[in-house]
């Protein structure tokens, strides 16, 4: 029997990315055109995707761009979900915006929002009826993520830097050195860097010797709070000691920031690539703009830029005095303003080669790789983290940037969201594909540091298959004696609800229960920015969201389960939300959403939800008759 010709198989791979990530891209835009031409702004407002009315209430500079601040009037909840933190929107006037050319109207990056305010970073001064009336906000779609894509899908197919991927690809094992032909990785003369090596746990130090033997890739599977960023930064940590260049990159701008600010406590030099804007607040020292801005070459740029300035506004006045002499000194000083222009730029640029250069770590996300700053630049190593988050495209980006790569990333959690069902296959990320097809290219790390071994057991032995543990130090801490809390609405009549103008679900009965949940466990000494409510919809979020509003303004979190994947709290309330005599469950049916939403919390997890309509569920069912074992079960009469 003849086997199938790889590189047959990997063409036909190839064309079958390219089709799917343009059905992504179609369905995206079909989404907003449908939007944008059958609801109202209200409608929009209410599912989302815009801010029907808000106003200004502050301008500020950000890292040479124009900051714009606005709120809802009389600082409402400001919703609008999915307008988050990096996102692309267009900014409306309330009154007249309609006849204005849209191709006109100021475009920004959402730089920073809180419960009430949204900050919008801008590259031109705004106009003025955006500082002193009323506007509304739009999501907007980005074509420029689908065009990086699919030029790395084009790249890895055709060219040199592909090409040397093609093997691993395919399906072929990776290769590794023989355990004594690099030097001994867990032995390493840094002194600094043999404390940190000391302090893995066996699985990780398997994770960081396999990695350092990979000639090509390895994958570091991380289960919930097994230490897989930990894994990561050791590993860029011995590069750079051996003096590597490393990448360091991931889908989201947080799961960026959270390594640049693991890399600058371990003291290393790192440059973060990407809109400050996008970028968390402890993060904006480490970035390209900001540390370009104080390099000599910068300095004088910036001085150059002054000069041409002048010129331009003295060449502006002679030639308003219409004389002959004049026009043409005019015409000169303009020509030596452009030139000023121009050298000025090319310092700025040396500015920013001469940053990169010097850095030891350079971090982006994925496609934020293929912006152009980094030009033909290539590294040593390059290190996704959250991999399993990405399309294969996005994590082609940095493979077509390295000699080796190590992907790190749990494939039992949420997979890459996808919006076109024809287009569901981009779900299966580069991680889990070989970690199918190549499982001795991996290690899974089994020593969990974060939950308290009842909120563990139940997603250990549905996920995992009852390998995972908790760490002595963890494994007993909690706030009181009932770590795991199940509280089931079953015959309560808290029965679920879709709002008006919106495709999501809440329940009004089990908000009010996760409220008053989340209130007595600030009574008793929970600190607020240690506790969050999170549940697998939206409008749920919302609807917790105001019933806890000056909670949250302490701190307290409320978030979609989606949304708060690789993040950790000391208390989790989640709002399993779905209830009816159909027995659908939704998003719930979701294992790896269940998975991401009962590992979360640290030493309190307070499930609530119907166990009636949920018992098809297995992990649910599952956690439901574990939370009745060790006594955590309670019926929503008793409370």
């Amino acid at each position: 029997m003849s086997l199938p010709d790889p590189t047959a198989w990997l063409e036909r791979h190839f064309e079958s990315l390219a089709a799917l990530l343009q059905l992504e891209r179609d369905a995206e835009i079909a989404r907003f055109a449908d939007a944008q031409a059958t609801l109202s702004l209200r409608e929009r407002d209410a599912r989302g995707t815009a801010i029907a009315q808000c106003e200004p209430v502050d301008e500020a500079r950000l890292s040479g761009r124009f900051l714009l601040t606005l709120a809802r009037p009389g600082s409402a909840e400001l919703g609008a979900s999915k307008i988050h933190t990096g996102a692309r929107v267009r900014l409306r006037p309330r009154r007249g915006g309609d006849e204005l050319d849209e191709k006109r109207l100021p475009q920004g990056i959402v730089s920073r929002r809180t419960r009430a305010k949204l900050s919008i970073a801008l590259d031109e001064p705004p106009p003025d009826w955006a500082t002193e009336g009323r506007l509304a906000v739009e999501l907007l779609p980005s074509a420029a993520t689908f065009e990086r894509l699919l030029g790395a899908v084009r790249r890895m197919r055709d060219s040199k830097e592909g090409k040397r991927w093609h093997a691993v690809l395919s399906g072929s094992p990776p290769r590794f050195e023989g355990a004594a032909a690099r030097e001994d990785a867990l032995h390493t003369e840094d002194r600094d860097t043999n404390e940190v090596a000391g302090a893995l746990n066996p699985e990780q130090r398997r994770a960081v010797e396999l990695s350092e033997r990979a000639l090509d890739l390895s994958l570091v599977h991380g289960p919930p709070g097994t230490g897989k960023t930990t894994v990561l930064v050791e590993l860029i940590r011995r590069a750079a000691a051996r003096g590597e260049q490393v990448l360091a990159c991931a889908p989201s701008n947080l799961a960026v920031d959270n390594l640049v600010e693991r890399l600058a406590a371990a003291g290393l030099d790192c440059v973060r690539l990407g809109h400050p804007a996008r970028v968390l607040p402890s993060v904006v020292e480490h970035t390209l703009e900001e540390k370009a801005s104080a390099h000599p070459d910068a300095q004088l740029a910036r001085e150059l830029v002054r000069q041409a300035l002048r010129l331009k506004a003295d060449a502006a006045r002679r030639d308003q005095r219409r004389s002959a002499d004049r026009f043409s000194a005019a015409r000169a000083q303009e020509r030596e303003a452009r030139q000023l222009f121009a050298e000025a730029r090319a310092k700025e640029d040396a500015a920013e080669r001469d940053v990169l250069s010097r850095a030891q770590v350079v971090l982006a996300t994925l496609t934020g790789l293929d912006s152009g700053v980094l030009g033909p630049r290539r590294f040593s190593l390059a290190v996704v983290d959250e991999a399993t988050q990405a399309v294969e495209p996005a994590a082609c980006l940095a493979l077509l940037r390295a000699d080796r790569a190590v992907l790190a990333g749990d494939h039992l959690q949420l997979p890459p969201t996808i919006l076109s069902q024809e287009a569901q296959p981009l779900a299966l990320s580069l991680f889990e594909r070989l970690a199918r097809a190549a499982p001795q290219a991996m290690v899974t790390l089994l020593t969990q540091h974060r939950m308290h071994a009842q909120i563990m057991e139940t997603p250990s032995r549905a996920m995992y298959g009852g390998q995972l543990r908790a760490h002595p130090d963890v494994a007993a801490r909690a706030l009181d004696d009932r770590p795991l809390v199940v509280i089931d609405t079953a015959g309560r009549g808290f029965e679920e609800e879709t709002p008006e103008g919106s495709d999501s679900k809440c329940n009004p009965g089990e908000a009010e229960l996760c409220a008053a949940e989340a209130r007595a466990l600030l009574e008793v000494g929970v600190a607020p920015e240690e506790l969050a409510v999170i549940a697998p919809y939206d409008a749920q979020v919302q609807r917790v969201r105001q019933l806890l509003s000056l909670e949250v303004d302490r701190g307290l979190e409320v978030d979609t389960v989606d949304g708060f994947q690789g993040r950790e709290k000391d208390a989790i309330i989640v709002s399993l939300v779905r209830s009816n005599d159909r027995s659908e469950i939704g998003f719930v049916s979701d294992l790896r959403r269940l998975n991401v939403a009962i590992t979360r919390a640290r030493k309190k997890l307070v499930v609530i939800g119907d166990g009636a309509t949920l018992a098809r569920q297995p992990l649910v069912d599952a956690l439901f008759e574990y939370a009745r074992e060790v006594g955590g079960w309670i019926s929503a009469w008793e409370k």
